[in-house]
């Protein structure tokens, strides 16, 4: 049964095995029971931040699913004998109902948190880079930018690596598509992943011969070449008119509505004469998301059709 720090209102003295007060740094390691925790939080927690619930939730799920991992993040108290740190660690241990072992530090200098410089937030790109030593950020952020637009799973730190080993190939040879592109371009910069999102996703269902030529059109229309053609221009046309008002957000958001828009047209003919067709009405998940490659990328169209990940 899921307890909270209210059960243990009426707690008595609990024998933490250890003196929380110490003026000289030492270190072991202590088995935290959740009676302890509730102790520690009730009796030795006066100096800390505000507790994020939602973290709390996080953290108790994370180790209802996975167990405790031992990741050498220690429980500090400083020299009056308040904690520093696993503040969220303590309510999630209570909220899961586990004994965990850890590192406890005693001794920690008061406000060390505050002038000491923090370290760098992990993000889900350096957990893939540590894997694997030649991604290169471009391809996380590709990779990241891929699993919105099918709306599936977000990119987190704890599925970056299942992730990555799924798309990489994929991730890799849509950017080798578009960086000819954006070698030649500029007026797109601003969505550079986007575009390689899109290739990588055309490239995960054998579709890159019409990504290539989209690419191939959409830049001789930039650079003013004979060749241009009327999917090009439209393409172009519509996004300078309609863009101008939008939030980063959604200019971003129409840039890959717009690719996957003009791929069906070009998958229908190949030499690009052919109108765009939309409308801003039109331009939208709701409406997209009945046909084409749009349906095709989405991890789950409306919790009925499941899109298998490729291996």
């Amino acid at each position: 049964m899921k307890k909270t720090m209210k059960d243990f209102d009426l707690l008595e003295e609990v024998d933490l095995g250890f003196d929380p007060k110490s003026k000289e740094m030492k270190t072991f390691l202590a088995n935290i029971t959740p009676t302890i925790a509730a102790y520690i939080l009730a009796n030795h927690n006066k100096d800390n931040r505000k507790v994020v619930k939602s973290q709390v939730k996080k953290i108790a799920k994370s180790i209802r699913e996975d167990g405790w991992l031992e990741d050498g993040q220690p429980l500090t108290f400083n020299v009056d004998g308040n904690i520093t740190e696993f503040q969220h660690r303590l309510l999630a241990i209570i909220e899961a109902g586990v004994t965990v072992r850890c590192i406890v530090v005693l001794g920690v200098a008061p406000g060390c948190f505050t002038k000491c410089a923090p370290a760098k937030p992990r993000k889900a790109e350096d957990e893939i880079q540590r894997k694997d030593k030649t991604a290169t950020q471009s391809e996380a952020s590709t990779l990241r930018q891929l699993l919105k637009r099918r709306q599936g799973n977000p990119l987190t730190i704890q599925n970056a690596i299942d992730k990555w080993i799924i798309w990489r190939e994929y991730v890799r040879s849509g950017r080798t598509l578009v960086d000819g592109f954006f070698d030649s371009v500029s007026e797109y910069d601003s969505w550079e992943r986007t575009f390689a999102a899109w290739a990588a996703l055309m490239e995960s269902i054998n579709e890159s011969e019409v990504a290539e030529t989209f690419l191939s059109l959409l830049q001789s229309e930039i650079l003013d070449d004979e060749s241009a053609c009327c999917l090009t221009k439209e393409f172009k046309s519509f996004f300078e008119d309609n863009s101008v008002y939008l939030s980063a957000t959604g200019r971003t958001d129409m840039v890959y509505y717009l690719l996957c828009i003009a791929s069906d047209r070009l998958k229908k003919k190949s030499d690009g004469e052919v109108q765009l067709g939309v409308t801003v009405d039109k331009l939208n998940h709701d409406t997209l998301k009945k046909s084409g490659f749009y349906r095709k990328f989405l991890e789950n169209v409306d919790n009925i059709q499941i899109s298998k990940p490729p291996f």
